[in-house]
């Protein structure tokens, strides 16, 4: 009877230690939103050159079956999968958490209460994210546990969004929350928060962008924006999303055809 030792297949979490780390060196890392229920633009983002996507389960279409294949395509291709989630609730954060994301972008958070409930939900420990080997996190087991739970609390990327007038007002506070790793800079919502236009007052949005950029390197935390709005100096940008660069693409082609 032939025997086998079997070899446990845990994946390495390690999302804030290697994107930091880029950062650090003076390179800006980049990705983008996945709203395609289809995991295979993630596995495409990952084989040309993209640091990470955003699994969107805010706006798009995504439940977390979905999610969870974009996870597993995001592993194959070498990027790190990360989600937006659609509330700031904890077992919400916990849940996607479990499939394998290796961080959350949480929305709409507008006082530090708010991202300190972000910031426990994110790790293993009394009152904080719960405990459950069976899920694709931990790989089905209770083998390496101890590591699972050291590697999660030191690497998952807890993530929040500043997309209104009161979380630019409280942006001080809410950076010093310890457990945020980093602040995303979200102009659309607040664009309409603040009853502006997005391209038109983007004085008064600059004005807001640079004061949550300050608060968050005070901190000592990591600054993320959208790419392409020309607020400049983040520590990581997200392009664009997967089913706009389709669009684009195919305006160019037939564009080109015609021509």
């Amino acid at each position: 009877m032939n025997s086998y030792e079997f070899v446990e297949d845990q994946v390495m979490i390690n999302a804030k230690t290697e994107l930091l780390s880029k950062v650090r060196a003076g390179v800006q890392p980049i990705g983008t939103f996945v709203t395609s229920i289809d995991p295979a633009t993630s596995s495409i983002f990952g084989s040309v050159g993209f640091d990470f996507v955003i699994i969107d389960c805010e706006h798009g279409p995504m439940d977390k079956v979905h999610a969870l294949n974009h996870v597993r395509a995001a592993e194959a291709a070498g990027i790190f999968a990360l989600a937006r989630i659609l509330e700031k609730s904890a077992s919400q954060i916990q849940s996607f958490l479990d499939i394998g994301v290796q961080g959350v972008i949480v929305p709409h958070v507008d006082n530090a209460e708010q991202a300190q409930t972000v910031a426990k939900a994110c790790r293993y420990g009394p009152g904080g994210r719960g405990m459950c080997p069976i899920c694709n996190a931990a790989r089905y087991s209770l083998d390496g546990w101890q590591e699972h739970m050291h590697q999660s609390n030191e690497n998952i990327l807890s993530i929040i969004m500043i997309e209104s007038r009161a979380g630019v007002e409280n942006i001080e506070a809410i950076a010093a929350v310890d457990g945020i790793d980093g602040i995303m800079f979200g102009p659309g919502d607040l664009s309409q928060d603040m009853g502006l236009d997005l391209v038109s007052d983007k004085a008064q949005l600059t004005a807001a962008w640079d004061r949550v950029r300050n608060a968050v390197r005070t901190a000592g935390k990591i600054i993320l924006v959208p790419a392409g709005f020309g607020f400049e100096g983040a520590d990581m940008v997200v392009r664009d999303m997967d089913l706009m660069m389709l669009r684009e693409q195919a305006i160019r082609v037939i564009n080109a055809h015609r021509a």
